[in-house]
């Protein structure tokens, strides 16, 4: 990677985070009442979650309001029950912890992207883990509450008495609707695309595509070290190079796109070691005598 590649993933990641943070200020979760549409940032989704769970006890209990009393089998009246609520609905206060859990892990991520530039993909990825979570689960909570919402409807109709008119009840039950908002989907999107791009390469790999540099014929002795133990290190030939990589000539198998090498430059028996750099894999090819060409872009230290 070029010193502007890195440049620009290093903004970009930083950009994107920062995003992500401003998400605290968007719709996260819609709810969808008797009273009309709430829409839930991070100061009120806990009160709107409790709000949804208050609305949803009290639907529970309307066939009780407006039904036949029960009877049981000795012919005694029973003492009603309240409709069960889903598991998911029951549970809703932990979608604002998940949210909480998702932007204090984005900004861990954001401050050690700026001061240390060692942990904040997987702080990243953490945080995404934890609105991914949320988003699940507030999907989970729409499913069941349109379930749960039939059902009731079903029963107030069985149960209703025919003098009296069941439209109302009806109505309200209906009206429950949950679903994520505009900025937990963004904060979500945000979180997960930045331990993508970090743990694929896929900006150093892009660059490698355009080629910027003035490549030059150069043939000199290359000893290539993977970053990873298990592949064996090796001399071999390198045929051209830039100011942002170098293409060898390996006759080994083991190279893979993304794959991190150290190498140091004119190698010879006898000669004081150069010193080594640090190098990422973005292109291997076929070439004659069923050897590879590796092109390897330069990765700044620093």
């Amino acid at each position: 990677m070029t010193s502007t590649s890195y440049r620009v993933e290093r903004v970009g990641f930083g950009v994107i985070l920062c995003i992500a943070l401003l998400m605290f200020f968007q719709p996260l979760v819609r709810v969808h009442g008797p009273t009309g549409r709430q829409i839930s940032n991070i100061s009120n989704v806990r009160d709107g979650m409790s709000q949804l769970q208050s609305n949803l006890r009290s639907m529970a209990a309307i066939k009780y309001l407006t039904g036949a009393s029960l009877v049981s089998v000795a012919g005694a009246p029973t003492a009603p029950k309240p409709m069960a609520i889903p598991f998911s609905l029951r549970m809703a206060a932990l979608v604002p912890w998940f949210v909480f859990a998702a932007l204090a892990f984005c900004l861990l991520a954001l401050l050690d992207h700026i001061l240390f530039q060692k942990a904040f993909a997987i702080f990243s990825l953490a945080a995404g883990c934890a609105a991914l979570l949320a988003v699940l689960h507030v999907m989970l909570m729409g499913a069941d509450l349109r379930s749960w919402t039939e059902i009731l409807m079903n029963t107030v109709l069985i149960s209703t008495p025919p003098t009296e008119d069941p439209s109302g009840a009806i109505m309200m039950a209906s009206s429950f609707v949950v679903s994520p908002g505009f900025g937990l989907y963004v904060l979500t999107i945000c979180l997960l695309v930045v331990p993508c791009l970090w743990f694929t390469r896929a900006v150093p790999r892009v660059s490698s595509v355009v080629r910027r540099e003035r490549r030059v014929s150069l043939s000199q002795p290359i000893s290539l070290r993977p970053v990873n133990s298990r592949y064996p290190a090796e001399n071999c030939t390198c045929l051209d190079t830039s100011d942002g990589g170098l293409l060898v000539e390996s006759s080994m198998k083991h190279h893979y796109v993304g794959m991190e090498v150290y190498l140091a430059r004119n190698v010879r028996a006898g000669d004081p070691a150069n010193p080594e750099e640090h190098g990422s894999v973005v292109r291997v090819e076929k070439g004659q005598s069923d050897r590879s060409h590796i092109a390897i872009r330069l990765i700044p230290e620093g």
